[in-house]
């Protein structure tokens, strides 16, 4: 019997080849691997720092719109008189200059005209304008509408907390239903209102 070690010799040299690939690939699925993991936590840092970053600037618009809405309900309401018209002094205003009599001409006389006294106007009696109430019903539509918004701002942080995993989901459906619920009652309000 035979061998042909030539033959075996390169068969084995084939296997060794295919070893060798086999290794290659191996080393780049782990790299392939390890770089998605690198890619995909790094998307969700940068997701979550967006989301971070939303959520902040979101919680300074609010902090910002109800300082605004506490310096405008605080501020007095008083409507401006209108400005009344400054009395100029006697000595600043010029007297007017006499005509020169002509010769010859005839100075005018003249007439005294009598003096007209007006009745002074009698007082009337003071009417209650709906006006007072319409200013009741606007300040509580305003009341109500800043209701509305702070409920707005609450559902959007209860959805920003959820999203970023700070609320459990069944809490969430709870509390988001109930935000829900209040908003849809405020709304009937304010449409009775309207």
């Amino acid at each position: 019997m035979s061998f042909d070690f030539s033959a075996m010799q390169k068969q084995m040299e084939e296997i060794a080849e295919f070893a060798n690939k086999v290794a290659e690939t191996k080393k780049l699925a782990d790299e392939l691997a390890e770089n998605f993991a690198k890619m995909k936590l790094s998307i969700n840092q940068t997701i979550n720092d967006s989301f971070t970053e939303i959520a902040n600037q979101i919680d300074t618009l609010r902090k910002n719109m109800e300082m605004m809405e506490s310096i405008k309900a605080s501020a007095p309401k008083v409507e401006a008189p209108a400005p009344e018209a400054v009395p100029t002094p006697e000595s600043e205003i010029a007297p007017e200059p006499e005509p020169e009599p002509t010769p010859g001409a005839v100075e005018p006389v003249p007439e005294s005209t009598p003096e007209v006294v007006e009745p002074a106007p009698e007082p009337t009696p003071e009417v209650v304008e709906p006006a007072a109430e319409a200013a009741e019903g606007s300040d509580q539509l305003d009341f109500l509408l800043q209701q509305k918004d702070r409920l707005k701002a609450q559902l959007t942080d209860l959805r920003f907390d959820y999203m970023r995993g700070y609320i459990p989901e069944d809490d969430y459906k709870a509390k988001e239903a109930e935000l829900d619920t209040q908003l849809e009652d405020l709304d009937k309000q304010v449409a009775g209102l309207k």
